[in-house]
C-alpha cells in the first residue's frame, strides 16, 4: 500500500511538468481542479490548475471539475509508468470523472517515452 507522502510526491512530479513552456502552453486557460481520492488509505488530495501552472494541495473540493477514486498502489503504478493507465481504464479499475476533453489533457502526465 502506497503512503500519502508517495502519492503527493507523484502528483508534485506531474505538476512540475508544467515548468516546461511547451507543456504549459497546452494548459493555457485551463483553470480546473482534479480531485484524487485514495479510499484504501483514506487520503484526499487535489491537483489545481491555474495560470498555466499546477499545484498539489491536501484536502477535498466537492465541486472539482474532474475526479478519480483509485487504490493507492494502482495510482502509484500508473504514475511511475509500471501500469498502463489505458489498460486500467479499459478493465474498469480506473474510473475518472469529468468531461472527456478535460481528462484527455491529463494524458500528458502519463507519457513516459
Amino acid at each position: 500500500m502506497a503512503t500519502a507522502e508517495q502519492l503527493k510526491e507523484a502528483l508534485e512530479t506531474w505538476a512540475k511538468k508544467l515548468d516546461d513552456p511547451e507543456i504549459a502552453e497546452e494548459f493555457e486557460d485551463f483553470e480546473k481542479t482534479m480531485q484524487f481520492i485514495f479510499p484504501d488509505i483514506d487520503y484526499r488530495v487535489m491537483l489545481i490548475f491555474q495560470e498555466n501552472k499546477a499545484k498539489v494541495e491536501d484536502g477535498f473540493y466537492e465541486n472539482a471539475e474532474m475526479s478519480l477514486e483509485v487504490e493507492s498502489d494502482l495510482f502509484l503504478g500508473i504514475s511511475t509508468g509500471k501500469i498502463d493507465p489505458m489498460e486500467a481504464f479499459m478493465d474498469g479499475t480506473l474510473k475518472p470523472k469529468g468531461t472527456m476533453s478535460d481528462l484527455e489533457r491529463l494524458e500528458i502526465f502519463m507519457d513516459y517515452d
